[in-house]
């Protein structure tokens, strides 16, 4: 009879683990599937007309900000800080992009 009494203790154990083990398979694969879709979604892109009226799609903030002309591809950011048509310097500062 003692032997079945801790077979039974041994079985309920491993069923516990089980569960438990589970329970966190679970929530991480939760959590990934919850990062992932939030860095697929592409956030609102800001925008900054030039004073020569050339517009801009913007991303990022600050000194990691990045420009590209409102029609161009999302592989073809403007390379570098000075607007495409007159080259007069675009925004780096803080507030600067404009909803």
């Amino acid at each position: 009879m003692k032997r079945s009494s801790s077979g039974s203790a041994e079985r309920a154990g491993l069923i516990a683990v089980a569960v438990a083990l589970a329970a966190g398979i679970a929530a991480t694969a939760a959590r990934l599937r919850n990062r992932s879709s939030a860095s697929a979604r592409r956030p609102r892109d800001q925008t900054y007309t030039c004073r020569c009226g050339t517009r801009y799609r913007v991303s990022g903030a600050d000194r990691h900000r990045v420009y590209w002309p409102a029609d161009a591809a999302d592989g073809a950011p403007v390379m570098g800080d000075r607007c495409v048509r007159c080259d007069a310097p675009l925004p780096a500062g803080r507030a600067t992009a404009a909803a």
